[in-house]
């Protein structure tokens, strides 16, 4: 697949079936948020994608920020992380460095469940509908790797963790109240239940952080929501800190 506007190259998997490859394939049509990191990033910025997977948000991003930015992608699935490399390779970008972790509140080992052909539902929690598949990956906190890096800005952060945010930004606090990101986060009840964390656990932990709530409409503009999409099984959202 090609992402033209961006002079991109992606690989996607040969056994990735079904309507998760289309999507993935044309995410560009179906996440508005994608284009508006447009918006969110420039020349010079640091992006960190959480649950990068095959690499879409860390490519467009990578070409934003150019070679004075820089993209830090973690993708701890031995299904995605493969591709994301190559992917990285084959379009030639030296400002991504690929970290094969999963973030959380704390160090440690976790079971990543395998959504079967569709690596992008892989999952800390074990929905009904998985085959029964798994792996154990290392997990770690934003705060300690960004740490360890150095990382000197973070101005936007990707989440796509099927209903783990909440976990991620506990062990991202330090990074929040310090750089301001921009965050863009997957609101996935279902998911966040799977794990025994309030739906509304990452809205309510950024909420206390000063950040207020956006959904990106066409023509990359952006409408205030003022309380969770709780009805809804999954929403993208973009929460933004007030005076940031």
């Amino acid at each position: 697949m090609r992402l033209t506007r961006w002079d991109l190259h992606v690989l996607l998997l040969a056994k990735w079936r079904g309507i998760g490859k289309l999507v993935f394939a044309f995410r560009e049509h179906y996440e508005p948020e994608l284009e508006y990191l447009q918006t969110l990033l420039f020349p010079g910025a640091t992006f960190v994608d959480v649950g990068a997977n095959l690499g879409i948000y860390t490519l467009v991003a990578s070409r934003i920020v150019g070679p004075s930015g820089s993209v830090i992608a973690f993708e701890p699935s031995v299904q995605s992380l493969p591709l994301l490399q190559k992917n990285i390779m084959l379009n030639s970008l030296t400002n991504v460095t690929a970290f094969p972790v999963a973030l959380s509140e704390k160090a440690g080992r976790v079971r990543l469940y395998h959504a079967g052909s569709c690596p992008s539902g892989n999952s800390l929690g074990h929905h009904p509908s998985f085959p029964g598949g798994f792996e154990t990956v290392l997990a770690e906190s934003l705060d300690d790797v960004l740490q360890r890096i150095p990382a000197g800005r973070v101005d936007v952060i990707k989440m796509d963790v099927q209903g783990a945010e909440e976990l991620v930004l506990r062990g991202a606090q330090k990074t929040l109240t310090s750089k301001n990101p921009a965050i863009i986060f997957e609101f996935y009840p279902e998911g966040a239940d799977l794990l025994g964390l309030s739906p509304s656990g990452a809205w309510n932990l950024l909420e206390g952080l000063g950040y207020e709530f956006f959904s990106v409409c066409s023509g990359s503009t952006i409408s205030r929501i003022e309380s969770p999409p709780i009805e809804s099984d999954y929403a993208n959202v973009v929460a933004i800190r007030r005076g940031g």
